[in-house]
């Protein structure tokens, strides 16, 4: 699609990493009309972010996205094991029950940004590169934006919409005066390299490892060419010095924080020096123009989060902004995507400041971190994240352990083991579950589907009636999607376009279900 016959597109999204091609590719697979440039000539090359957590594969599953091939292109992160100076190592499986993606995997960013491109390229949609946003001003109905080319030749594209993915230097950001409240971390740096390494490193060079001692924290992660992540959190002598750090710089850090004397790289590359801090935006949006992954928010990459935690935004934002686009919700919808997502930024961002560890100020209370390990959750993978609190959630909680309002829903087998809900999902719009109180009752699942139907019908969501009585549209012959998701007595659940709960309620709870799809699409 060339720049001129398509040179006023609904949605310009500006930068095509991982978080602006997710952002594109969700806009595009539902209809909108849509243009992304990024101001590198060619596709930054390097594993950078190499960690894609669970509920990353979970996205890129329901983007329709080539996940199995994906995988095989990765190493699986199987392990992670914690060496605390003066304690024992702690060995912890990366393993997560409820998804098909139990482990997370290891990849390089540039592996993750290919399959990303090549699926929006089939989607009729091509990145447009050597373009800089240079200026953007908001009207009424359009935006408009000022693309530099490499040649010095001014492109002025008038977009519906703009979203800014250009990581954390975001010209769109500026331009709308959405705010950047920057919080460094003095007096400590990251130094990484991927190298190949001989040496008396303690553990399973197939695991993830996490070393902190007194000089400071160290990780490491295999990759898929054979050669290992090494990412050492020093304390910065100098601040001044700037550059990448050379081979014995980083080598030097890893050996001291480990205490691996004999430790040697071989066929390094990579070589990175980055001063830490976290910023987060004063909003996501302002006006016609919004904001995702690092343009939103930049968090010290000393937990593997970033990248991640983008693609989530984007995953949130593209069906909201579609669905505002085509006209099947208000502009107000788009409020819900800083409402949720915001938060989770700061959270992260806070954990991170809490959490590091970089060989400068106090040292941390080892024993006690050792000790807190064995309890620890699964936040890290995505799956546990909820929005109980968005204006988008509403209904009843419902049993223990169940999805409620807010809630993640699992991928569980349906239609008699021969599907997975998911793929009821996968279509990228609302879906309605209706359990009758008693799935082998035809009686009983004409109350369900009656009081489904109302609210369904009106707002064009597709009802999926579950029972085993063989007239249903999803077959539940085993009780396995009653029983995960608490609806052993019956009970209406109204799905988001992103896998998320947005009404709970029971069999008879069709008014406030059709009140709630009023307000949400409002």
């Amino acid at each position: 699609m060339s720049r001129a016959a398509d040179a006023d597109p609904e949605v310009l999204v500006v930068g095509a990493g991982p978080v602006g091609l997710c952002t594109a590719i969700e806009l595009a697979r539902r209809g909108v009309r849509v243009r992304i440039v990024d101001r590198r000539g060619e596709p930054r090359r390097g594993s950078r972010a190499c960690t894609v957590w669970q509920r990353t594969l979970e996205v890129f599953d329901l983007m329709g996205l080539p996940v199995a091939d994906y995988l095989d292109s990765g190493v699986p992160y199987t392990h992670r094991t914690h060496h605390f100076a003066g304690l024992p190592p702690l060995v912890r499986p990366a393993d997560q029950p409820g998804t098909p993606y139990p482990r997370p995997l290891l990849i390089g960013q540039s592996a993750t940004e290919d399959m990303l491109t090549r699926h929006l390229a089939g989607l009729g949609v091509r990145v447009e590169r050597g373009l800089t946003a240079v200026s953007v001003e908001q009207g009424p109905a359009r935006v408009t934006v000022r693309l530099a080319g490499a040649d010095g030749e001014v492109h002025t594209v008038r977009a519906g919409w703009v979203v800014g993915a250009q990581g954390p230097h975001s010209t769109v950001r500026e331009e709308i005066g959405a705010g950047w409240d920057k919080q460094p971390c003095p007096g400590t740096q990251l130094l990484q390299i991927d190298a190949r390494w001989t040496g008396s490193l303690p553990g399973d060079p197939a695991h993830c490892h996490l070393f902190l001692t007194e000089a400071g924290s160290l990780g490491t992660a295999p990759l898929p060419d054979g050669r290992h992540r090494f990412y050492a959190g020093v304390a910065d002598p100098d601040p001044a010095r700037t550059g990448d750090p050379d081979v014995t710089e980083v080598l030097d850090a890893v050996r001291r924080v480990s205490g691996v004397s004999d430790l040697d790289f071989h066929d390094g590359r990579f070589n990175w020096r980055v001063r830490l801090y976290n910023a987060v935006a004063g909003t996501y949006r302002v006006g016609r123009c919004l904001l995702a992954g690092d343009s939103a928010h930049t968090v010290m990459p000393v937990t593997a989060q970033g990248m991640n935690t983008g693609i989530q935004d984007a995953f949130n934002l593209g069906w909201k902004l579609a669905a505002v686009v085509q006209g099947r919700a208000s502009a107000r919808l788009l409020d819900t995507y800083e409402a949720e997502r915001r938060p989770i930024a700061l959270g992260l961002a806070e954990r991170n400041r809490r959490t590091y560890w970089g060989g400068a100020g106090p040292v941390p209370p080892f024993e006690l971190l050792h000790s807190r390990l064995t309890d620890a959750g699964a936040g890290h993978t995505g799956l546990p994240l909820a929005y109980p609190d968005s204006p988008l959630s509403a209904g009843t909680p419902g049993p223990a352990g169940a999805p409620g309002p807010g809630s993640r829903v699992p991928d569980v087998p349906a239609r008699g083991g021969t599907e997975r809900l998911f793929r009821l999902l996968g279509q990228g719009d609302w879906t309605l579950l209706a359990f009758p109180e008693d799935p082998s009752d035809p009686a009983s699942a004409d109350v369900a589907a009656k009081s489904a139907s109302a609210a369904a019908r009106r707002a064009g969501i597709p009802v999926h009636l579950v029972t085993t009585a063989g007239r249903e549209s999803v077959e539940d012959t085993s009780g396995t999607l009653r029983t995960t998701l608490g609806a052993e007595t019956g009970a209406l659940l109204l799905i988001r376009p992103d896998g998320y709960v947005a009404f709970r309620g029971g069999v008879h709870d069709g008014a406030a279900l059709d009140q709630h799809v009023a307000l949400a699409q409002a």
